[in-house]
């Protein structure tokens, strides 16, 4: 438990410095552009140049792209099914918000020195998200859908610096950039990156303390939302590490991973890419989100305690 206390005090610690009103949505907002701009592909880049590049983790991020496509479709089907009104409600049940909550946790729990292992599994599943997830949002309420809705994605995609750490990245291991790790010039740009890379962290916390924004009262959907996604990523975990990962034969610490992505929480980028959405629909996205992120603390947490 010591391993987590410092996220949770920390995300507490956003909730009420928000609520106090301390924190405005205007600083919020400049925590996350400092996240999502520099601090995070920071770490991303360190974890990916450092990282013993081997052909086998191709094999990972197809699986996990693949698997979040077939998320998807299995949330349109549950939706037709069992007649879900909100056409968000499959959006909920694919992708993994891991760069605003699963590198800060992981790094909590296993060490930042482990951060490579999650990055290699969060591939995938960041590739998907841009890809394919935002433009199926921003296609919903969109009067423009089709090719534009994907170029729109394409572009945010491109512009986005957490892509290009992970592009940059995985091509400095696959030249294998590390084997210069002794040089001076690759030691002070590694430790350039390490120090902008360290309140990533914390700053995320705050984010996602202050965006505990949730009554308890009639929710019943928000709550069946987030225990079918759970019974499904939980399936798919395994199945991905026994089918997978065992015969690959890779670092242990990449089933740790696997695991801690899949409890995560869907993207929290979905909000930001819905177009003119009803207010219904507005208030059942961030309630689910939230409802989520604090269970997902806790399912992460056990994963961690069981892999200890």
């Amino acid at each position: 438990m010591i391993e987590l206390l410092p996220v949770l005090i920390s995300i507490a610690l956003g909730y009420f410095l928000y609520r106090s009103k301390f924190l405005t949505d205007g600083l919020v907002d400049g925590f996350k552009k400092v996240v999502v701009n520099i601090t995070l592909p920071a770490l991303l880049l360190s974890a990916f140049m450092n990282m013993k590049f081997k052909t086998d983790y191709l094999w990972i991020f197809l699986a996990i792209f693949v698997t979040c496509g077939l998320l998807l479709i299995i949330g349109y089907g549950i939706a037709k099914i069992f007649k879900i009104k909100s056409p968000y409600f499959p959006f909920l049940i694919t992708g993994f918000e891991a760069g605003m909550l699963g590198y800060a946790l992981f790094a909590s729990l296993y060490g930042a020195d482990k951060i490579t292992n999650f990055a290699v599994v969060d591939v995938g599943q960041v590739l998907f998200v841009f890809l394919i997830l935002v433009p199926m949002v921003v296609m919903v309420g969109s009067e423009h859908k089709g090719s534009s809705s994907i170029k729109e994605s394409l572009k945010i995609a491109i512009k986005s610096p957490v892509i290009w750490a992970i592009i940059i990245g995985v091509l400095l291991a696959v030249f294998k950039v590390r084997k210069f790790r002794k040089d001076e010039l690759f030691i002070a740009v590694d430790l350039l990156l390490q120090f902008i890379a360290k309140p990533t962290t914390f700053l995320i916390c705050l984010v996602i303390g202050s965006g505990l924004k949730f009554s308890l009262k009639g929710m019943k959907m928000e709550f069946l939302t987030v225990a079918i996604r759970l019974v499904f990523t939980i399936l798919f975990a395994f199945i991905i590490r026994f089918v997978v990962l065992a015969p690959l034969k890779l670092d242990k610490q990449l089933i740790t991973a696997l695991f801690t992505l899949f409890m995560l929480p869907g993207p929290f980028v979905i909000p930001a890419f819905m177009k003119n959405p009803s207010l219904e629909d507005k208030n059942y996205v961030s309630n689910t989100l939230s409802i989520n992120t604090l269970i997902s603390l806790v399912a992460v947490f056990i994963v961690f305690l069981v892999t200890k």
